[in-house]
């Protein structure tokens, strides 16, 4: 039976190759490598990013744990919000000076004021993970809703397994990275995935051929 988890780093590269517009992809790249929940996200404002030192602030109000942290974002992602945020007039062309510090870093249009909904990026995921045909029904909820195994926590889920298990970041610097409070919490990220148990008993088969 399938349930929710992790997109592996073949699935991830599958989605992100799927996603043909621009901000969408920058969205998703941005809760990957921030580890962030999607309602902290939705409320990045630019007077929350430091792009000298390539962070983001979440103030104490826009997370579940109600304790503010900084995450750092790439280098290279943070050069591309900022040449975003310059092409919308948010920040200086020249002077790279912020115009519209309390700006939305995702919003509507031109109102700069009004942010993406929590809903509306759930849509856009499904959209990408239904396109690069890899989402899956498990069952029904008692409301009949379908339970996809693949969600934008999903991302969430991914950073941490992916930067403590194949990038060996140790692990209280990613749980200060997304925001837990104790290490136990960020543990419960990282039971084995199916490719992990697969490649384990594969391991154990070959070797026990060889012996």
């Amino acid at each position: 039976m399938f349930y929710k988890t992790l997109l592996n780093q073949d699935e991830l590269s599958q989605f992100f190759d799927g996603i043909d517009n621009y901000r969408h992809k920058l969205i998703f790249e941005m809760i990957y490598e921030l580890g962030c929940r999607i309602g902290e996200f939705v409320r990045i404002q630019v007077k929350h990013l430091n792009f000298s030192r390539s962070t983001v602030l979440f103030p104490a109000e826009n997370t579940k744990t109600k304790h503010a942290r900084i995450s750092y974002l790439p280098k290279g992602l943070t050069n591309e919000v900022k040449s975003m945020l310059k092409q919308k007039g948010i920040i200086g062309k020249r002077d790279e000076k912020v115009i519209k510090p309390e700006a939305y870093l995702f919003h509507h249009g031109t109102s700069w004021n009004k942010r993406y909904t929590e809903n509306r990026i759930r849509q856009i995921f499904q959209h990408y993970v239904v396109k690069a045909d890899l989402q899956h029904v498990y069952g029904q909820d008692t409301l009949g809703r379908n339970l996809k195994m693949f969600t934008v926590h999903s991302l969430r889920h991914g950073h941490i397994f992916h930067y403590v298990v194949d990038k060996k970041v140790p692990l209280p610097i990613v749980q200060k990275q997304v925001g837990h409070k104790n290490l136990k919490t960020t543990s419960v990220y990282l039971q084995p995935s199916t490719e992990k148990m697969a490649q384990a008993y594969n391991a154990a088969r070959n070797e026990e051929k060889s012996t």
